[in-house]
């Protein structure tokens, strides 16, 4: 009888290591690539609920500085060693798509059933040839800011609405002796220069398969006009998004353009500031804003499609969605979350960045937009800087990408 209860005893212990080592064994992970830095806490945030509430699917992320991003995708791609999931920044979704990076998820898409939850700019910026090659994860954009108190002491009054007012604005609050100039904007020959740009080029009536036409060349006149007349800080041609919100912070520019990011500027400064949409041109009536964010996209040599399918599908809850934009300091892609979360309703900045977000214009989405993207930065350093009229440099930059747009 002894003999036989240490033989149950063994055979119940080995049945209940071997029991452990098959779930352990039966744990997948699905491996995650982004490049928020250390400090920024969303998508860590995200994982850990995650992990700490599903036994079977475990989320592993890898953080990659964003000048390296790319190059180490494009290396994964080549050498068939690609993560689950990558985050991507909006405007280069498309030249994944295009290339057969991304896995086709429109078939869980429509099972979801959520795709009409979105803001368009934000989901329009994950299709590629009608097809669904992704998530928005978070979105952002730029709105105006201006300083209420030199906008006052100039006699004028609220911020500027149309084009006509902007360009009044940008003149008499420039005060050339004491280093104050009415804007200051990045207009730098970088992406976020074009982030900047595109804009005008939409509330003009123009858009980038249009650029050689008088109302694209109204968009950038009216940015160079602005420049060449010394109503613009003569840095911005070299300016970031930061250091332009800089100059405002510091009170050497009555307005500037930046998004969310920035906000943390004017957090101690000792004047009275405000945000608006962007000023709109009064004979066409489009409002429209850049489109920055990023998505989530799954990798078409991906091991574990579903289970990152899950993950992916999982962050997207209405009441969980707010929680990571928040930890974030993201805007929502999702207009259910936007609508009724009062941390955005609320606030009066937050609630302008999401009215802004409504007109907010995906950059393409196009393959080639880094192709395009940079004839653009071209044509705005030419046009800014006086070495052709806007006139030549969109032509020009026409003219370049003719192959690619047609």
């Amino acid at each position: 009888m002894q003999k036989r209860s240490v033989l149950l005893v063994s055979l119940i212990s080995i049945l209940l290591v071997l029991s452990i080592s098959t779930a352990v064994m039966a744990q997948t992970t699905v491996t995650v690539w982004h490049y928020f830095a250390p400090g920024t806490n969303a998508l860590r945030w995200a994982v850990d609920k995650w992990n700490g509430s599903h036994e079977d699917i475990k989320i592993e992320h890898r953080y990659i500085p964003f000048a390296d991003f790319k190059r180490e995708v494009t290396k994964a791609i080549t050498t068939n060693t690609v993560p689950d999931i990558i985050f991507v920044d909006n405007p280069d979704h498309a030249q994944y798509a295009a290339m057969g990076a991304f896995a086709d998820i429109t078939e869980y898409v429509e099972d979801w059933g959520q795709a009409d939850l979105y803001f368009d700019g934000p989901w329009n910026s994950t299709m590629y040839e009608g097809r669904n090659y992704g998530i928005p994860q978070n979105s952002n954009t730029i709105v105006l800011f201006y300083n209420k108190d030199m906008v006052k002491a100039a006699g004028l009054e609220g911020p500027p609405e149309t084009w006509a007012d902007f360009r009044e604005y940008a003149e008499k609050l420039t005060d050339k002796e004491a280093n104050v100039r009415g804007l200051s904007m990045c207009a730098r020959k970088a992406e976020d220069g074009v982030f900047q740009f595109l804009p005008y080029l939409q509330m003009a009536g123009a858009d980038i398969y249009s650029l050689d036409t008088p109302e694209a060349a109204d968009g950038l006149r009216l940015l160079a006009d602005m420049y060449q007349n010394g109503w613009m800080t003569p840095e911005s041609i070299n300016f970031d998004q930061s250091s332009a919100m800089g100059v405002f912070a510091s009170q050497n520019a009555a307005m500037t353009m930046t998004g969310p990011w920035d906000l943390g500027q004017l957090e101690d400064v000792d004047f009275d500031w405000g945000v608006a949409l962007l000023p709109y041109k009064e004979d066409v009536g489009i409002r429209a804003s850049a489109l920055g964010g990023e998505n989530f996209a799954i990798m078409s040599g991906a091991k574990h499609v579903e289970e990152a399918w899950e993950f992916i599908k999982w962050t997207q809850r209405r009441d969980f969605v707010e929680q990571m934009y928040i930890e974030g300091g993201r805007l929502p892609s999702r207009s259910d979350v936007a609508e009724e979360s009062t941390y955005w309703t609320d606030d009066p900045v937050q609630s302008k960045f999401l009215e802004q977000l409504e007109y907010a214009k995906a950059r393409g989405p196009h393959p080639k937009w880094p192709q395009i993207s940079n004839e653009i930065q071209i044509a705005m350093q030419k046009a800014l800087t006086g070495q052709a009229t806007p006139e030549e440099a969109l032509a020009e930059a026409a003219e370049n990408l003719k192959s690619i747009l047609e």
